[in-house]
């Protein structure tokens, strides 16, 4: 079995292509089935020390434009009428984590993977909740072993999770 790491776009983008046999990727529409694997939550995640001053936008650590966690923490603050401006874009959750740990900005982060010393401060700063996405496995595989391997993958990544 081979294992490839991107975002969930581009993952889903491949599993329909026919590129992958199997995709597991964060739920940000209805559109398709898939089995869900776990419920993620998210917080505004940053530094204790982390300061915002109200009459400043609010600074974003995030990921890349393809980013759908990106495109769900911007239209979040879009719609609740909270300026923002992005001054950490990094290349993965672990350095996305090493800004706000830094207390440069806060980021949209799910909570079990936020760095230690970190804490949610959507509320102590009134910002908007954040929706909780689904992770689900999407999969071709009629190989019973290949079938296997992904109900043991799934079964670490729920376990995990708790």
């Amino acid at each position: 079995m081979e294992m490839r790491v991107a975002s969930s776009r581009e993952v889903l983008d491949d599993y329909d292509r026919g590129t992958l046999d199997a995709a597991i990727v964060q739920r940000h529409d209805d559109r398709r089935g898939g089995e869900t694997i776990l419920r993620e939550t998210f917080g505004w995640i940053s530094a204790p020390d982390y300061e915002h001053r109200p009459d400043e936008p609010l600074r974003l650590a995030s990921q890349t434009e393809s980013c759908s966690v990106r495109k769900m923490a911007i239209s979040t603050l879009d719609a609740a009428g909270i300026p923002w401006t992005e001054v950490f874009v990094g290349g993965g959750v672990s350095t996305i984590g090493a800004a706000v740990s830094a207390g440069l900005a806060v980021a949209a982060l799910v909570r079990r993977v936020a760095p230690v010393g970190v804490i949610d401060l959507g509320p102590q700063l009134n910002l908007p909740g954040l929706p909780a996405l689904e992770s689900v496995l999407h999969s071709n595989v009629a190989d019973r072993q290949a079938r296997s391997s992904l109900r043991t993958l799934a079964a670490a990544i729920r376990s995990a999770a708790s």
